[in-house]
């Protein structure tokens, strides 16, 4: 198997998020720091409208640091975009705790 150079993969959603306006920055810089990439901006009255694509992985407590940002005045969706390789520094640490998890019930 490793002649063959596996790749880990990770589903990629598109995500849309809606906002006040004066969120924009706070809500990108979340986003950036999860490994997501801004697509798009549009902005209708006084609501931001953010598209990005992020990890799945990056997204899973999305719901709950979204409600503390704004104070619970902006809402998003995600759907499937398709799957990228993990990067590599991900990828070594879910080796390592796949690896330690192996360990653990071989002693078991």
């Amino acid at each position: 198997m490793e002649e063959a150079k596996p790749a880990l993969l990770e589903p990629i959603m598109n995500v849309e998020i809606q906002a006040p306006v004066e969120y924009a920055g706070d809500l990108m810089g979340d986003l950036n720091g999860r490994r997501g990439r801004i697509q798009g901006m549009d902005t209708k009255g006084a609501t931001q409208f953010i598209r990005a694509q992020v990890p799945m992985a990056e997204m899973l407590n999305y719901q709950n640091d979204l409600t503390a940002m704004p104070q619970g005045r902006a809402c998003f969706t995600m759907e499937l975009s398709h799957y990228d390789f993990v990067p590599q520094m991900q990828a070594d640490k879910i080796i390592a705790a796949a690896k330690a998890a192996k360990a653990g019930e071989e002693e078991e």
